[in-house]
């Protein structure tokens, strides 16, 4: 089953990454906008990606791999110089961005609510 995980900030994210490339299993991660009031993301795109990726994860995802969800608020996306957009490890630029870490397979924006693309992403090997 994949091992998946839970953060809602860069220091959260960093500390758990360092954690768990110990273990040399693939690591997965999903950026998201947090989650308002109503239990719902500020970030249209988030919300719509979301159903897709939790399908993608029952049915693509590798059994021994890591799958990180990462919140973040808006006020912290909105602030350029954040380092989820500054650090050349993660280098965001949309919101929602599905990415292998420290590797090239990468999804942005609305490719994330695109099921075809989200399966291939978490089923690549390499």
């Amino acid at each position: 089953m994949v091992k998946r995980h839970f953060v809602k900030n860069w220091d959260e994210f960093e500390k758990l990454v360092v954690q768990l490339e110990k273990d040399k299993l693939p690591i997965n991660v999903f950026f998201t906008g947090d989650k308002d009031e109503s239990g719902e993301s500020w970030c249209p795109y988030c919300t719509r990606a979301k159903p897709v990726v939790e399908e993608a994860l029952k049915n693509s995802a590798p059994e021994d791999s890591h799958f990180i969800t990462c919140e973040i608020d808006k006020p912290f996306w909105r602030n350029q110089e954040n380092p989820f957009r500054k650090d050349t490890r993660t280098h965001l630029v949309f919101l929602p961005t599905l990415l292998r870490w420290k590797a090239p397979q990468r999804l942005d924006g609305s490719q994330v609510a695109d099921a075809d693309l989200v399966a291939m992403l978490l089923e690549d090997e390499d």
